[in-house]
């Protein structure tokens, strides 16, 4: 049912998690589901499927990949081989077809089909090239590996890709521009570093003691996490509610979409004192109160009987519905982040 994707609750307690694991199993048992799935990826003469990574079966490569059930909240990532034969003056076709049942009974395929243009010039791909693709692709792939070799080894492999990554690059632009030892990172790779070195702090390669549990469930959620699911997970966005501005998180009388606040990055060196915080990994939200959190604040998102950190609910996974204008704020951004989010309940 859940398509390989595992859930997990640690340190459950009924009063804080029911919520989540309610709204959980609501969505993994209504949202659109194809069950018994096949499906097959080509591509042009000159490339070649070379590995497919995700939460999936296949019992020989170069056969079908076998998927009991998929969905919307599902990503698999497929790596080509270039064995030298493509012309750049003509594009590169693929195409995944998916044969799937659906909840009806009834046997469909869907056809994606996407044309890419050939480029001999490094500097030109560096200019297109996708930060969440390539982060994506290279996570599953060393979930992959994590049953095949050392967790060390496999620490080592992502260290050595992104240098790879990054010194090709530096070859490729005009090297005699920069100062020797000087980095060089391609425009659209900027926090490719950063998101790499998340990974190998990650629950899922971290060095040191780490229940199996969560090891293993991080390992599979890397496996089949979209790419913003994957960018959250590994850099999570911090939004200071102390600080947000009046218009902030309410329709746009232009637009009419919501103005998202702005965030900080996620380093406790630019937290302040007596700051309220929301965090969100796109797995679980966590509001970070200061000890030193002003009662004015508490008194806005909680009511009046909240002043105190003393006075809030530990179990507490909701924020109640008041009239204050910092309440509507949250609750807002709230109900955003959660229209956006995959199968992984917000609470």
């Amino acid at each position: 049912m859940s398509g390989g994707e595992t859930f997990f609750y640690p340190n459950f307690t009924a009063p804080r998690d029911v919520l989540k694991v309610t709204k959980e199993v609501e969505r993994t048992l209504t949202r659109e589901t194809g069950y018994q799935a096949l499906m097959k990826v080509r591509c042009s003469n000159g490339l070649q499927v070379s590995s497919y990574h995700g939460n999936f079966l296949q019992h020989t490569f170069g056969a079908d990949v076998e998927l009991g059930s998929i969905d919307a909240d599902k990503a698999l990532s497929v790596m080509f081989s270039y064995d030298g034969k493509l012309d750049s003056k003509l594009d590169a076709h693929f195409q995944c077809a998916l044969l799937y049942t659906t909840a009806g009974g009834e046997r469909r395929v869907r056809c994606t089909n996407t044309v890419a243009s050939v480029s001999e010039n490094p500097a030109e791909i560096m200019r297109f090239i996708d930060q969440d693709a390539v982060v994506s692709v290279i996570a599953k792939e060393a979930a992959t590996r994590m049953t095949e070799r050392t967790l060390k080894d496999v620490r080592n492999a992502l260290n050595e890709k992104t240098i790879d990554i990054l010194a090709g690059h530096r070859r490729g632009s005009a090297a005699g521009s920069h100062p020797p030892g000087q980095l060089v990172l391609p425009e659209n790779l900027k926090e490719f570093s950063m998101y790499i070195l998340g990974l190998i702090k990650s629950r899922a390669f971290k060095a040191g003691h780490e229940p199996s549990d969560r090891r293993t469930h991080t390992m599979r959620l890397l496996k089949s996490a979209s790419p913003l699911e994957l960018g959250l997970l590994l850099y999570p966005r911090i939004v200071p509610l102390h600080s947000l501005p009046p218009e902030s998180c309410f329709p746009s009388e232009e637009t009419g979409h919501l103005t998202l606040p702005p965030s900080i990055r996620a380093s406790f060196s630019r937290t302040e004192e007596g700051g309220a915080y929301l965090v969100d990994d796109g797995q679980s939200c966590l509001l970070w109160l200061h000890a030193h959190v002003s009662p004015n604040l508490l008194e806005d998102l909680f009511g009046p009987s909240c002043t105190t950190l003393s006075d809030l609910d530990p179990q507490l996974s909701s924020i109640p519905i008041l009239e204050t204008h910092l309440n509507a704020q949250v609750r807002n951004l709230l109900a955003y982040w959660e229209s956006v989010r995959g199968s992984k309940a917000l609470t």
